[in-house]
């Protein structure tokens, strides 16, 4: 929407032309795969077989389909949970519930950057339109870094990595000082522009991870409530941002994103590796990950 703006001066037309976007980008829909699990929930088990063949096809496997033999419907079924099911398991398995917290405080963070940049531009760089523009960049190529980065040093080593570089641009943005003489650019500008690059790959990351860590039966859950926390940070990012320096001095903001992206780090760290294990499917399998992981750098 931002970048169109800066085409389409009139509030109207800017809106109909961002529908139209939303329209072109949204069509790859209709040719996604429907997920295997979802048709075992239906009991349709030949469907699911070719949707695994399907996305066989997206990779180099050489899955013989025919071979592969789905667990029992009913099983598929019974991990479907209501929402207050979930909600009890939560009690149930205390793991799981501390995974969960821990995931809603990473998306809490990554969502107050990540929007606190994107709706501040006009207050961090000389030029807003610029900003937009570089900004657009480096979101693409924080998202392109994540999936190499997460074949090299797996997604708990990569995420605190990724929090750190966010801690160390924040705090490089605190002190006053132009980049050339008679020019509105400073360092806290060219801080943010990197900053923004690694936070989107956080963003990127995050729901991958999120994804792996919570199990097939509260996948849904999780997922949702740690969203939810992300859009109460997106809601006080620009505020950050834009009214809290003003009122204060620039180390306030700048310092407290500064410890709470080193906080995310820390976080990371407590939070296990995925990459190399088999996707948890319940709550005790959950309890049995946890109890079997050994804490390493």
């Amino acid at each position: 929407q931002s970048r169109s703006r800066y085409f389409v001066k009139d509030w109207n037309y800017m809106f109909l032309a961002t529908s139209v976007i939303f329209i072109i980008f949204n069509l790859q829909i209709i040719i996604c795969i429907e997920s295997p699990r979802y048709f075992l929930i239906k009991g349709d088990a030949k469907a699911a077989k070719m949707s695994i063949k399907a996305l066989a096809a997206l990779t180099t496997s050489n899955l013989d389909v025919e071979k592969v033999e789905l667990e029992d419907l009913e099983k598929s079924r019974k991990r479907e949970q209501s929402f207050w099911q979930q909600l009890v398991d939560l009690c149930s398995y205390p793991v799981l519930l501390v995974e969960t917290l821990l995931l809603m405080f990473l998306w809490f963070f990554v969502g107050m950057s990540y929007y606190g940049f994107n709706f501040s531009w006009g207050s961090i760089l000389p030029d807003l339109y610029l900003g937009y523009l570089i900004g657009g960049v480096g979101e693409a190529l924080g998202y392109a870094v994540v999936a190499p980065l997460f074949a090299l040093l797996g997604r708990r080593r990569s995420m605190m990595l990724l929090f750190v570089l966010s801690a160390v641009f924040y705090l490089i943005g605190i002190p006053d000082v132009n980049l050339r003489e008679n020019s509105k650019w400073t360092l806290e500008s060219v801080s943010c522009l990197f900053g923004n690059v690694v936070i989107s790959g956080c963003f990127s990351a995050v729901y991958l991870w999120s994804a792996e860590l919570s199990p097939t039966s509260h996948r849904g859950f999780v997922l949702s409530v740690s969203s939810s926390a992300a859009r109460v940070g997106s809601f006080l990012g620009p505020y950050i941002f834009q009214n809290l320096k003003p009122i204060t001095v620039k180390a306030v903001p700048l310092g407290g994103l500064g410890f709470l992206a080193a906080a995310c780090a820390f976080v990371s760290f407590l939070l296990v590796e995925t990459g190399d294990k088999e996707i948890a499917l319940t709550g005790e399998d959950v309890e049995t990950r946890r109890k079997q992981y050994k804490y390493r750098l």
